[in-house]
């Protein structure tokens, strides 16, 4: 049996707060969940959504509104109808939520619908609301590439903290599920393909130039949507090619407290039968087990990479972690 750090000693010296709230809050004593807990969680979660959905439409009001960038999605389409019509954009982005809506949680059934429908409404609820109170208020005159930094800064950060709860900004993602579900088509490329089609339908009511800087906006909010929702997942894996793999085994899991798998292999040159020793640190941990492993053996062969997401035991706070003493060794 593998044995891992427990729970609150990994994370909580290096995450964000809200990331230790939310994964602590789903842990009592003994594994179980208390109501308080589960409230915590709930409430946590809640205002992560609110939060993002403020964030993305303020985003939008103080940086992509007053500089005309042409952007994606529901809100590039509101913006023209907006702009050719004299109507309020929120309107338009609410009609537009709504039915895309209720056209997913046809097709796509009542999880998508608990997870959509608040953002369905929160969005244009805040763009009216903060068109109003930021009405003729010019962060950034005449430099359009500060406006798109900002707003794909904003914009990323609000959608991926939005999407780490579980939850979805609603909009355009709608109709790649719904192809999704009916082809297969991947979904990322037929996003590409919407927001791409959506910035050409605005080409003839603004410049080529605030299409560009447009571009620019969605590669940056994009990049922001993948790093958020990595923020915390990314750990080491180590692979360790030792002629002491036993030593360097009970080093990992009595020092670096991490668990531990034994693969078969097979020397190439000798052609001999070896062990090679598997384990997974975090990124602050790396240099302390590359220490460790090397005062065990300083001849160690190590093969070190980066991996995404990790799940199981002392990464993502199960029951029944444990410290693991020199006694427990077989």
């Amino acid at each position: 049996m593998c044995y891992h750090l427990t729970c609150g000693r990994e994370r909580t010296d290096f995450l964000p707060l809200y990331f230790c709230v939310h994964k602590v809050g789903n842990m009592g004593i003994n594994g179980e969940l208390t109501k308080w807990q589960k409230a915590l969680g709930i409430v946590g979660r809640n205002l992560i959504l609110v939060g993002g959905n403020a964030m993305y439409a303020l985003a939008i009001v103080l940086f992509v509104m007053p500089s005309g960038l042409v952007t994606g999605g529901v809100t590039g389409v509101s913006i023209m109808l907006g702009n050719l019509s004299g109507l309020e954009m929120s309107l338009f982005v609410l009609l537009i939520n709504i039915a895309l809506f209720i056209w997913g949680s046809a097709v796509l059934g009542r999880h998508f619908c608990v997870t959509t429908a608040a953002s369905t409404v929160l969005y244009p609820g805040f763009l009216y609301l903060f068109q109003r109170v930021f009405k003729g208020v010019v962060l950034i005159e005449d430099d359009l590439v500060l406006c798109a930094a900002a707003a794909g800064v904003m914009i990323g950060f609000a959608v991926g903290m939005v999407a780490r709860t579980g939850a979805s900004t609603g909009g355009m993602d709608i109709p790649p599920l719904i192809v999704n579900k009916w082809t297969g088509f991947p979904v990322g490329t037929m996003l590409c393909i919407i927001d791409a089609t959506v910035i050409c339908i605005q080409l003839p009511v603004s410049s080529v130039r605030q299409a560009l800087y447009g571009i620019l906006m969605v590669v940056v909010y994009s990049f922001v949507i993948n790093q958020v929702m990595m923020m915390g997942n990314g750990k080491m894996q180590i692979q360790v090619i030792s002629t002491c793999t036993r030593e360097v085994r009970d080093a990992v899991l009595t020092e670096l407290h991490r668990g531990v798998t034994l693969l078969s292999g097979k020397r190439g040159l000798s052609g001999t039968q070896c062990e090679v020793v598997l384990t997974v640190v975090s990124a602050r941990q790396l240099a302390r087990a590359k220490k460790t492993i090397l005062d065990v053996d300083p001849d160690a062969f190590m093969i070190i990479s980066k991996v995404g997401e990790v799940n199981g035991n002392g990464f993502s706070f199960s029951k029944g972690d444990k410290w693991l003493d020199k006694s427990d060794i077989l």
